[in-house]
Formats: C-alpha cells, structure tokens, sequence
C-alpha cells in the first residue's frame, strides 16, 4: 500500500506547485456607480491682475459613462474667455469631447 500511497502523494504536491506558479493580472477599476459625481473649483489670482477659474465636475451617469464637464473662466487686462469642455467615455473605452470658447476684448 506505501507504494500506491507516495507516487499519489508525489504527485498531488506536484500538481499544487503548478498551480500555485500560475501569475493574474490584476483586475481592472471597478467600473464608475451611476448617479455619482465630484465638482472641484481652483481659482490662482496672478500677480499681474489675471484672475483665472476652473471648475471641473465629474461624473457617472446611468448607464455608467464617465462625463467630465470643466469651465475655465480667464479673466485680465486684455479682456476675458471662458471655455467649457465636456468629455464623456463610455464603458467600451470610445470618448467624445467638445469644446466652446468664448472671448471678449476690452
């Protein structure tokens, strides 16, 4: 009966030893929860009187598509622009961003 019993053995700690090696990529980010979202706003006044803006808001909307909206508010001697850009991703990867600048001189 030894002799059944160590090749078994042998080979169930061979067996584990191949299974054990065995390396995963890591998992990917959990996917974005709908209905969630985040709004930043920085304002950096300039030494020379230029007062610049951003507000960046993010967020997931139902069907999980990432959507970022920033603002950027530039304001100075020469006059001022603003810029809104809006990009969404969807959960395959594709973006679309688009972007309107408006300015007025002084």
């Amino acid at each position: 009966m030894t002799k059944h019993l160590l090749p078994g053995v042998a080979a169930a700690v061979l067996f584990s030893g191949v299974a054990s090696a065995q390396i995963y990529p890591p998992a990917p980010p959990p996917p974005p929860v709908p209905g969630t979202s985040t709004t930043t706003t920085t304002i950096s006044p300039n030494p020379d009187a230029d007062h610049n803006e951003t507000k960046v808001h993010k967020e997931a909307d139902r069907k999980g598509n990432t959507v970022i909206e920033e603002d950027v508010h530039r304001e100075g001697i020469a006059g001022c622009s603003d810029t809104h850009t809006k990009t969404e991703t969807d959960r395959d990867g594709g973006t679309t961003t688009t972007k309107v600048t408006t300015t007025n001189p002084r």
